[in-house]
Formats: C-alpha cells, sequence, structure tokens
C-alpha cells in the first residue's frame, strides 16, 4: 500500500502520523462489530540520542484491551510530512494479545490512572459497570457492586435510552458516562434507571475503597445522563438529555448548585471542560453547533435579576459561538490536557476538528455577563479552526464518528490518537504555524 498521506491535495498537513492496523494472537470474530474505545498511557520515555519519545495506545476492542507501544520524534518538523511514519514499526511485527480482559462486557471508555499505583486503569462496560485493572493483573481487581446476582461477579447495570432516540447513524451518544476529580480520589458515573425513572448519578470513592458507592443523586427529569466532567476535585457538571447542564458539587447536598439550559440549535450531544483553565467549557450539537463558555459568567447570570423582574428564565451567553460545515454533528468534544487555548471535536463523518481559543478569547471581556456572544463568522472560523484530521488515505470512507474512540496523549503536546471501526489505530499530530 502506499505510503502517501493523502489521496488528492487537502488542507490538512500533518507533523507527523502514523497508523496500525493490529494483529491478534488469537482470532477475533465479528471485529467490525465490536465496540472499540481509546485513550493513551501517561508514561513517557524520552531518548535523546535517537531525539524521540515513547509511550503506548490503550485500545479495547469488546472485552479485550490492548497496550500498543509507539516512538515518535522528539522534535518538531520544520516542515509538514508527505508520507505515513513508522511509530508503530515494533508493533507492525508482532501479534496483540489483551493486557486486561472485562469479562462478559463491552469496554465503552477508559481512563489511565497510574501504572505504578494501586490501579492502572478504570473501564466503564457499555451497559454502565465499572471496573478497576492494576498493572500485571489481567482481570479487574475492583468492579461496582450493583444487582449481584448467583452466576456472575460483574455489575449488571441496565442503561436505557427513550424508544425511538438517537439513532446509530446520526451520532453515537454514550447512554453512561464517568468522571474522575482532579486528584483522582472520587468518582462520578451515569447511567439510566430505566424508561420511566430519573437518571441517576453515583459518586464512588477511588481513593480509600475503590468501588464503594458513597451517594446516589437522582437527575429528576431525564431518562439519560450521558456526559459527567470535573472541574477540579468536586465540582462537575451533568449533561443529560433534556438539553440541561447540570453543576454539582460531591461535597454539599442533592441538588444541583446551578444550571444551564440550552433548548437551541438541536440535542446537546457533548460537553467538555478544560483541566487548564478550570472555567472554559464546550458544548456540542447533534446540528454541528458548538459553543465555548466561561462557567464564571453562565453560573453569575443565574443570580442576575437585572433583565428578569418577571420571573424570567436567566440570560446567559456563551463566549463565542463555532460550527462543523455541513452541518456534521458533534458527537465528542475534548479540552487539550496540556493547553488551556485548545480542544477538538469530533464530527458524526470522523472527521476530527482542531479549535485555538486564542483569536475569541482576545476580544472576550469576562466580567460583563451580559456581552453578547461571539457568532461564528468566515474570519472567527477561519482564525478558531486549527486543523482538521479527515483521516489520511488508510481510513476507511465509510468510517463514521464514535465517542471515546479519540484521544489527546496526556502528556505529549498536539498528539492525538483515534481508532476507527475497522481496528485502525492513528497517531498524529497537526502542523499549524506553531510548528514552524
Amino acid at each position: 500500500m502506499s505510503k502517501k498521506v493523502w489521496k488528492s491535495s487537502s488542507p490538512s498537513t500533518y507533523e507527523h502520523i502514523s497508523s496500525l492496523r493490529p494483529k491478534f494472537t488469537s482470532r477475533v470474530d465479528n471485529v467490525l462489530h465490536q465496540r472499540k474505545a481509546l485513550t493513551f498511557s501517561n508514561v513517557i520515555v524520552p531518548d535523546k540520542k535517537e531525539n524521540t519519545i515513547s509511550s503506548s495506545v490503550i485500545y479495547s476492542q469488546g472485552s479485550d484491551i490492548y497496550e500498543i507501544d509507539f516512538t515518535v520524534p522528539l522534535q518538531n518538523t520544520l516542515e509538514p510530512v508527505k508520507e505515513y511514519g513508522d511509530a508503530f514499526e515494533v508493533a507492525e511485527k508482532t501479534s496483540l494479545g489483551p493486557k486486561f480482559v472485562y469479562q462478559g462486557e463491552t469496554v465503552s471508555k477508559m481512563a489511565y490512572l497510574d501504572k505504578t499505583g494501586e490501579t492502572t486503569l478504570l473501564a466503564m462496560s457499555k451497559n454502565g459497570s465499572l471496573a478497576w485493572f492494576k498493572e500485571g493483573i489481567k482481570v479487574p481487581i475492583h468492579i461496582v457492586q450493583e444487582m449481584m446476582g448467583p452466576a456472575t461477579s460483574y455489575a449488571s447495570i441496565h442503561s436505557l435510552t427513550r424508544p425511538g432516540d438517537l439513532p446509530e447513524k446520526d451520532f453515537s451518544l454514550a447512554i453512561s458516562d464517568f468522571g474522575i476529580s482532579s486528584d483522582t480520589e472520587t468518582i462520578v458515573k451515569s447511567q439510566s434507571n430505566g424508561d420511566e425513572e430519573d437518571s441517576i448519578l453515583k459518586i464512588v470513592d477511588n481513593a480509600g475503597k475503590p468501588g464503594d458507592i458513597l451517594r446516589t443523586v437522582h437527575v429528576p427529569g431525564t431518562t439519560v445522563t450521558h456526559t459527567v466532567k470535573f472541574f477540579d476535585n468536586h465540582i462537575f457538571a451533568s449533561c443529560s438529555d433534556d438539553n440541561v447542564l447540570r453543576f454539582w458539587d460531591t461535597r454539599t447536598s442533592d441538588k444541583p448548585l446551578w444550571v444551564l439550559g440550552e433548548p437551541k440549535n438541536g440535542r446537546l450531544t457533548s460537553f467538555d471542560c478544560s483541566q487548564v483553565s478550570n472555567n472554559l467549557f464546550v458544548t456540542g450539537f447533534s446540528t454541528g453547533i458548538i459553543k465555548l463558555w466561561d462557567a464564571r459568567v453562565a453560573e453569575a447570570a443565574t443570580t442576575d435579576l437585572t433583565y428578569r423582574q418577571n420571573g424570567e428564565d436567566p440570560i446567559q451567553n456563551e463566549i463565542a459561538n463555532f460550527y462543523h460545515a455541513g452541518g456534521d454533528s458533534v458527537v465528542d468534544v475534548q479540552f487539550s490536557t496540556t493547553s488551556s487555548s485548545k480542544f477538538l471535536t469530533v464530527g458524526g463523518t470522523g472527521n476530527v476538528y482542531h479549535w485555538n481559543t486564542d483569536y475569541t478569547l482576545s476580544n472576550y471581556e469576562p466580567k460583563d455577563s451580559n456581552t453578547a456572544p461571539q457568532d461564528a463568522t468566515e474570519i472567527s472560523q477561519t482564525n478558531s479552526l486549527e486543523f482538521l484530521h479527515k483521516g489520511g488515505s488508510r481510513r476507511s470512507p465509510k468510517h463514521v464518528g464514535r465517542r471515546n474512540a479519540t484521544a489527546w496523549h496526556p502528556v505529549i503536546e498536539d498528539l492525538v490518537g483515534t481508532v476507527d471501526d475497522d481496528t485502525l489505530v492513528s497517531i498524529y499530530k497537526p502542523y499549524t504555524e506553531e510548528s514552524e
């Protein structure tokens, strides 16, 4: 196969891109139909002599979780590459066996914790159960204890969507999720209780007794709470199928501190907050609309009665809004773990959009909560959409976007990984003006 990155001219250029279609030690049935997820290890090994840095991708397929080592150049290139790199050169020569196995479950999301700690990896199954894995031990060492039956030692939590909602071909909206506090001591997981009941949040210990349920919180009027994200050690937000973001504190009562309703722009499908700034967050919609927010301003608006003399809803304005061309739905949103100004969005097409908020924030005054949003214009889109990843020539044209199938590396700046339905694993670094 040709090693050229593009089949034709493309507006996207790379500082580096490598891909791998893994081979496995044992037969894997129905590989195209098995759900896949991807994250990175936070372990890095620089080699100054070779001018490289090594790390690994954590990749799940059904119940099996694999670790794939890679090595990328340490320094930026002076010009964009025209061919695929060999970051997976060693992995290409070997067959993979699972590092961890969550027997009887389908992994839908993973978070790498600490290779040398008590637990290495946290995994969620598609039905909402949680499992903790430790380096060197193939099976979970902790699991959430729910609805235990005599025939199994694994959790059995049934998550539902409303009938007819969330078609797979439109976008992949998760029906359960988890978030980890900044100090990693607390986990909040979401799940559905049934078609006619409220969705619930469970606050779970990840320090003294990992897996212990500390508290359960009902989210009234919702069937699905599909996203949970922490701002710091205690403040987190949940995003539900009623198009409402609720902001909570793990230390206080079972009611949200404040809420943000988003009745316009289609279904609210995704949400993430910056771990670098602690104030910025982004929402994404099924219509391809993306909004950047300041949590301080949005919260202050809930108590500002200046323009609400007759009981009107709060006027909560975003900082700015952007859009995916062609109405490409937003299926995932992720802030960079190394930059306060960068985030990516994943479209239903599988395209990955890289955004930089420097231009937007240079025109933003946070002291005025009534400032009108910076609406998407050709100028703002041009200055904010920094890069577009379409997958290169090796990606199948039938690829669609999935949640939890794209991730930023937690340490190596601007390095992103993706996994496609057909098992193609790719890592890349965009070539931007900063690369020059």
